[in-house]
């Protein structure tokens, strides 16, 4: 028997392959779906806390606030950490954070000590970009879009579970106890990717462009404070207008420092790829309608009876609501990828948008009942999550491996920006209106209007954009518009 007989013997066939690429996006996928759990676990515990630590609602806020804002801003660096320094090197490190923010918060003594903890667990939103870009690294090109498909999905799984799950928790055991129960969880499948997780990335030496990054830290922190705090603070308030006038110079000191940087943070000529900027602005909106409805259903849900709601106090209760969006989420995301191999991801982009845009005049509509309002749901999570993995799919027919990383990074920080200004939309559209249903209703319906506006501007850039390649490298001087 010849050497080549003996090493095709030894070789694992096709059927075992994917059954470990499959082994190894579940391990990703729980990992992503993790830090999103803890970003709303403490949603059902916020009365407790206000109580136990004599803290306004006002002050309060600034639990979920701080957690949101610190990812935000670690986005965009740490996926520039991955590319020069390896994606699962970089992914263990920020866990090792994380963790150490899960332990702090369960040991915090006051408001402001659970505040900064909880910014620090917010570095775990940069986890989600570092595990696709793995998936990228890792899995045969024609399992690609499965993984990012699941890893996708749990962003809207773990909210809602979170919110279940949290709110069991609180009630047994405590808020602070929550944080321990966590830890060990968060812990093991780390322990696993380090154990048994190959490091097949292909680093490019690079340098960190350190000012370019506090440009843009600082740019995205102004924009994202101003619009979580400008309803309090008033949208005509000195701090609010400077707030936003200083993002606005931060962006454009930014762009210019970009532009002369060697090495810069981002590649602003990625953007000339239509591919890239269609799935940018596509992303925007996207996190921008998700939220509408996130932010607006859990108050509809408790609004008194007579006024139009249900009347439903208990937030466990109100978190079963959400659970079909999250199994809708969990089934539709992986299957998009597998979708968007057929027949293009733009398409399954469209598709999933007016689903969407179906589930949220259904709910406006039928609002009256509980049982049309957990279909309607269903229906808004089963196009949310074909949307999401349609648009970040777009990403990976242009990207080869060395920017994937950075480019699905900045997708995840336009993203969470853009789950920032959907809350200030609704409420703007529900302060324009008469109090009661019909003003939840008109937001659904505005909602709605977003996206199919961004199916229009799909189909307006359709003829620019590439489907069903995976991993076409991309040139440093020059990209090509999508052809």
């Amino acid at each position: 028997m010849t050497v080549n007989e003996n090493a095709g013997r030894n070789m694992p066939d096709v059927r075992t392959l994917e059954k470990r690429a499959l082994s190894t996006i579940t391990l990703m996928a729980v990992i992503g779906l993790l830090t999103v759990f803890v970003e709303t676990m403490l949603v059902p515990a916020l009365p407790t806390i206000s109580e136990e630590l004599k803290a306004s609602s006002s002050d309060l806020a600034w639990v979920l606030t701080g957690y949101t804002l610190a990812g935000a801003v670690t986005i965009p660096i740490v996926g520039k950490m991955g590319e020069m320094w390896g994606r699962k090197r970089v992914l263990l490190s920020i866990m090792l954070v994380y963790m150490l923010g899960l332990a702090g918060a369960a040991v915090s003594w006051d408001l402001l000590s659970l505040i900064v903890f909880r910014a620090v667990q917010g570095i775990g939103m940069s986890a989600v970009p570092l595990l696709m870009g793995m998936a990228m690294d890792m899995l045969p090109p024609r399992m690609v879009p499965v993984g990012i498909g699941l890893i996708s999905a749990m962003i809207g799984v773990g909210a809602a579970t979170g919110l279940v799950a949290g709110g069991v928790l609180v009630a047994l055991l405590g808020w602070k106890e929550c944080f321990w129960v966590v830890l060990p969880v968060v812990a093991l499948p780390l322990i696993i990717v380090n154990r048994f997780i190959p490091d097949v990335q292909q680093r490019r030496p690079a340098r960190m462009d350190a000012f370019g990054a506090g440009l843009l830290g600082i740019a995205v922190l102004s924009l994202l404070l101003a619009l979580s705090q400008g309803e309090m603070w008033g949208w005509t308030s000195a701090p609010t207008i400077g707030l936003l006038a200083a993002a606005a110079v931060l962006f454009a000191a930014f762009v210019t420092q970009e532009r002369r940087c060697q090495e810069p943070m981002i590649r602003l000529v990625l953007l000339r790829n239509r591919n890239i900027s269609v799935a940018y602005i596509n992303m925007f909106f996207i996190g921008m309608v998700m939220f509408m409805l996130y932010q607006t259903l859990p108050y509809f849900l408790g609004m008194p009876t007579e006024a139009g709601g249900f009347g439903i106090s208990n937030q466990i209760v109100i978190g079963l609501f959400l659970l079909p969006n999250a199994a809708a989420q969990l089934v539709s995301s992986p299957l998009s990828g597998r979708l968007g191999q057929r027949i293009g991801h733009w398409q399954v982009l469209v598709i999933g948008l007016v689903i969407t845009s179906a589930g949220l005049v259904g709910m406006a509509l039928l609002s009256s009942s509980q049982t049309a309002i957990l279909i309607t749901v269903m229906i808004f999570g089963t196009g949310i999550g074909m949307a999401g993995v349609g648009n970040t799919n777009l990403l990976s027919c242009v990207c080869s491996k060395e920017v994937f990383g950075t480019a699905t990074s900045v997708n995840s920080m336009i993203l969470t920006i853009g789950m920032s200004v959907g809350p200030v939309a609704a409420s703007m559209i529900m302060g324009s209106v008469a109090s009661g249903g019909s003003s939840y209703a008109n937001c659904w319906i505005m909602a709605a209007l977003l996206a199919l506006m961004t199916v229009v501007f799909t189909l307006i850039n359709r003829a620019r954009l590439t489907s069903g390649i995976i991993g076409v490298e991309l040139q440093e001087a020059r990209l090509p518009e999508g052809d």
